[in-house]
């Protein structure tokens, strides 16, 4: 025997067992079924697995379930990948700024340092004459390169040793960088360099034309290199503070004498 139920023909006795149900059970029940057709809306909507959990209050295993074997259109892929990559940008952005607040107090200490180190040492020949090497003959980036070029080994030599002194630097941690002419061989320059300055990493080496006007070195020429921010920092202010401290150490008598003369 049938029972009409909302218009629709069922076996008989279906209201009965239908009617048994506890009302907050059934509740549940058709709560279940509207967060996981609000779960397919959000998703289409390009919302995350994440952002679902979080406002539908469903695990993201529930919701690997209900959305397995679920393909979903290139659109929405397209922007869920955007949104990811504007967070992976935001919080980059946020790891700059600590990183950039963290690296501006060490170059600030560096720069103290480097002004007590500069009265700490002024007396060592090494120190000095490095630095003094390096203010002619140098040049700095201004923030993250020191780079000495020489064809003399021993100019080399010294600069190495003070940074190996001074700056605790180990030739491991320096860069060389070869300079020759066409005609030269490079294997047999590079081999040279590399053994003087005992540096190992070599950037690539650079070739010039030769030309009977250019001044030839046998060897080519060589340049250290060393990429740390900290000692281009130090540098600075050795090399800023070098003149006055050097004129210091000169009697008046004898700047007076030197004046006249000028």
């Amino acid at each position: 025997m049938e029972q009409k139920a909302c218009g629709y023909r069922v076996p008989a006795g279906f209201l009965c067992e239908l009617s048994i149900i506890e009302p907050m059970q059934y509740a549940i029940l058709v709560h279940m079924r509207s967060d996981k057709g609000e779960a397919f809306v959000l998703r289409r909507q390009g919302k995350s697995y994440r952002e679902i959990a979080t406002q539908l209050g469903v695990s993201k295993g529930t919701l690997s379930n209900w959305f397995a074997g679920v393909d979903f259109s290139e659109a929405i892929k397209q922007e869920l990948n955007k949104e990811a990559s504007k967070k992976r940008v935001r919080h980059v952005g946020k790891l700059n700024r600590v990183r950039g607040a963290a690296l501006a107090v060490a170059y600030e200490r560096a720069e103290e340092e480097a002004k007590q180190e500069l009265h700490t040492f002024r007396n060592i020949p090494l120190f000095i004459s490095a630095i003094s090497l390096f203010w002619a003959h140098g040049y700095t980036d201004g923030k993250h390169q020191l780079r000495l070029t020489s064809a003399d080994p021993e100019l080399l030599h010294v600069f190495i040793a003070f940074l190996e002194r001074f700056c605790g630097l180990t030739p491991s941690d320096l860069g060389l960088m070869i300079f020759v002419h066409d005609d030269q061989n490079i294997q047999t320059c590079e081999r040279y360099w590399m053994r003087q300055t005992r540096i190992k990493r070599l950037h690539k080496t650079q070739v010039h034309k030769n030309t009977r006007s250019s001044k030839r070195v046998s060897r080519g020429t060589a340049c250290v290199i060393s990429a740390n921010a900290v000692i281009v920092r130090k540098m600075n202010v050795w090399i800023d503070h070098l003149p006055e401290m050097v004129l210091n150490t000169v009697p008046k008598k004898e700047r007076s004498t030197a004046n006249r003369k000028k």
